[in-house]
């Protein structure tokens, strides 16, 4: 299993082309990847729209899941991104129909 950092996922929710985002896309094919609570919640947080991070979120959470801060750092995170959409929107969402699960 592979972990992928958050800015290469944001990256890729993006549009952005790169090295990364391309080899992201072939993982994604192959489903050898994980995912984790602090990678959603950067990722998660950077929507404009609900019905893209909606997307965006279940696509990562059909990923295998870790705990990566723990489950009540997590939770909290999770409490305040859910409670607090429309704020801190730092992600650019260019292309937001992207599909994750069929690159």
């Amino acid at each position: 299993m592979i972990l992928v950092d958050s800015s290469v996922w944001i990256d890729f929710f993006n549009g952005s082309t790169s090295r990364e985002t391309d080899l992201l896309a072939l993982l994604l094919r192959r489903r050898i990847l994980l995912t984790g609570d602090l990678i959603l919640a950067e990722v998660l947080q950077g929507f404009r729209e609900d019905h893209q991070m909606g997307r965006a979120r279940r696509a990562l959470l059909s990923l295998p899941y870790a705990d990566m801060v723990g489950q009540e750092v997590a939770s909290a995170q999770n409490y305040r991104l859910l409670r607090g959409r429309g704020r801190h929107r730092a992600q650019d969402d260019r292309r937001p129909d992207r599909d994750v699960l069929h690159p």
